[in-house]
Formats: C-alpha cells, structure tokens, sequence
C-alpha cells in the first residue's frame, strides 16, 4: 500500500491530499500542517487585514473534518525538522515540542 507524506497544508498541500485519494483511494495519505488551520486561504489575509473579511473562519475552506472524511489524516501543530529522503524518514517537532519520528 501506498503511504504518501505531505508537508504543508493551505490550497497546495490540501489539493494534492485530495487528488492523490481520488487515483488511488486505498493510498495512505497524511498532512502535516504547522498550525491547525489545515486550509486556510493564504492568499485571502489582506482582505482579513484590511477589514473587508470581517471573520477570520471565511479563509478556511475545508475544515479539519471535511478533509478527514475523505480519507486523509492530518497532523496538526507539527513541524518537520529534517527529511532524510534516502531513509524515507521524516524527523518532525509535535505540539509542546515533542520529538516524533515518521517512517
């Protein structure tokens, strides 16, 4: 089986998740995302900033439990601290700075 690792959430990280269950739906599919916001519009904070987005939420697109209902595990408040291709190993920082290994 196949077990995909993606590293970043927003639009980008969030469509390949997405896309990657629709080719093979049987794929193992993470996300591991920085904060715990794991699709929020980016690109949509200067209308939050400047006032025109009254609320904050608006930029999320999907929340954690649409995309967990296709299939897909999220990490959230986790942050990669180095990758070690070779190995296929991920050495990442978990929420209150607990060390994680991903294999």
């Amino acid at each position: 089986m196949t077990h995909m690792l993606i590293i970043g959430g927003s639009d980008a990280g969030i469509s390949a998740a997405l896309r990657i269950k629709e080719v093979d739906a049987r794929a193992e599919v993470t996300v591991m995302v920085a904060d715990v916001f794991p699709n929020l519009s980016i690109c949509g904070l200067p209308f939050f900033l400047s006032g025109e987005v009254a609320d904050w939420r608006t930029l999320a697109h999907r929340t954690a439990a649409e995309i967990e209902a296709h299939g897909i595990h999220l990490l959230l408040d986790h942050r990669a601290e180095s990758i070690d291709r070779q190995a296929r190993h991920v050495r990442v920082r978990a929420t209150g700075g607990r060390l994680v290994s991903l294999a």
